[in-house]
């Protein structure tokens, strides 16, 4: 008798914990509803063959229309701007543009990274399996392309965050290098 109520009062405890609150729904619902504004961002990306690690420091922002501009402070001053499909850089060199269509690893982190801001579950579904987790109120999305051509080059992505903020995004390329982007509040 004394185990079954025990048992009757860990099923209540571990049932009403904040768990099904935080759903991968209400996230995608918390991060649309919080994503248009600007961060800081510290990026590192990993080291290849012939390179060593690199971190770039600045400031990114999103737009209710999926738009997003990077301004790079470190190593060097630059801008890349996303509108669409199409990418531009621009630095002291000038204004270069690209398809995103023609670079796939690319498109795949972009969008992956878009589609969450904006909420856009289904497109997410689309491209990538889905594998949510949730810790106390820190949640993690890990995202595995499903299309062949986009796994060729992208092995995974991975969002983690509290609430409605993300804080860290991983890109793992299949090559083995990785871009490591963490996200902070800019003060007012």
């Amino acid at each position: 008798m004394c185990r079954s109520r025990i048992f009757a009062i860990l099923i209540i405890f571990f049932s009403s914990n904040s768990y099904s609150a935080l759903d991968i729904d209400n996230v995608f619902k918390l991060i649309s509803e919080n994503s248009v504004k600007t961060l800081g961002f510290i990026e590192t990306h990993s080291e290849t063959l012939f390179t060593k690690e690199v971190k770039v420091t600045g400031r990114v922002a999103f737009s209710e229309n999926g738009s997003m501009s990077k301004y790079i402070e470190t190593p060097s001053k630059s801008e890349v701007h996303i509108i669409g499909d199409t990418l531009s850089l621009i630095d002291n060199k000038g204004v270069k543009s690209v398809s995103l269509d023609n670079y796939p690893a690319l498109s795949s982190g972009i969008n992956a990274v878009r589609w969450i801001l904006l909420g856009e579950k289904n497109k997410i579904l689309n491209n990538y399996s889905i594998n949510y987790s949730l810790k106390d109120d820190y949640w993690t999305i890990n995202l595995k392309p499903i299309k062949k051509q986009e796994l060729l080059q992208v092995l995974s992505i991975s969002i983690k965050g509290k609430f409605g903020n993300i804080g860290l995004i991983t890109l793992l390329k299949a090559n083995g290098s990785s871009i490591r982007t963490t996200f902070i509040s800019l003060k007012k």
